[in-house]
């Protein structure tokens, strides 16, 4: 088994970069990485040398949300464990929102369910061509954690946030530009590369007035989406506790063991 840790800390100079490190699970949220990255994110914020923080994803995707085979494993008191994940998710967003240096979230590939929320929790989001936004939660017959409901209904209004939360559940890169949910999009394989340029400009600039910025900017949406970060996670643990969401968790799991074992083991 791959032993490394599924967050990495790069603090070497004022730009810090934080890498969601399980590739080969699509940089998936299981209760590990979550608590690593809520560790993570407390440390920069302990850092005075950081002007800010640039998240991404290594490998093919930013983040494919919540790990399902990891819920299918905790099968026998699901509901319980879901309730431990979303309280450690949502310490982290919140913590994200409250770090005085700005987000910059960069990433590519599938970015699915809590993996969206994660992005949007961020300042500033650099997608590259090709990203597909997923938001996932229906299909899985669970319910939206992370603030994505509140995002998407402040931003979009709540008739295209129920859509998108339902009967439409992908976006690509160039549409979420044009909604507004991110802030650019650039060719394959450079999303990095741009959001680190927009750092490296961010960083040069004088650190109180981006702080000040920040807080003017993101202190409207602070009290709302703490509020409605609990009524989130009131709603998927409804969810959580019914047969429905068990029996597609477990079919989701099983369609994905099945997918590595045709693949046969990682060279």
């Amino acid at each position: 088994m791959d032993n490394q840790d599924p967050v990495v800390l790069d603090a070497s100079n004022e730009v810090v970069t934080l890498t969601l490190r399980r590739p080969a699970a699509l940089n998936a949220l299981d209760f590990a990485t979550i608590v690593a990255l809520g560790r993570a994110v407390d440390q920069v914020a302990a850092m005075p040398q950081a002007r800010v923080l640039v998240l991404r994803g290594e490998g093919r995707s930013f983040c494919g949300g919540g790990d399902v085979a990891a819920m299918h494993a905790e099968r026998a008191d699901l509901p319980a464990f879901i309730d431990r994940m979303i309280e450690s998710f949502h310490a982290t967003v919140m913590a994200l929102n409250r770090l005085p240096l700005p987000v910059i979230a960069s990433v590519q590939g599938a970015v699915a369910g809590g993996g969206i929320s994660l992005a949007l929790a961020c300042d500033l989001v650099v997608a590259a061509r090709g990203t597909r936004f997923v938001t996932a939660y229906a299909q899985l017959g669970g319910s939206a954690d992370g603030g994505l409901s509140f995002r998407l209904t402040q931003q979009l209004g709540a008739a295209r946030a129920f859509e998108l939360l339902t009967v439409r559940s992908t976006l690509d890169a160039e549409e979420a530009l044009r909604l507004g949910l991110i802030n650019r999009v650039v060719d394959a394989e450079r999303a990095d590369d741009e959001a680190l340029r927009w750092a490296t400009e961010l960083a040069a600039m004088a650190p109180q007035s981006v702080a000040e910025f920040k807080g003017l900017t993101s202190v409207q949406v602070r009290d709302g989406l703490q509020a409605h970060l609990a009524r989130e996670k009131q709603a998927f643990l409804r969810c959580a506790a019914t047969p429905d969401f068990a029996a597609r968790v477990a079919a989701f799991a099983e369609r994905g063991a099945a997918a590595a074992a045709r693949k046969g083991p990682a060279s």
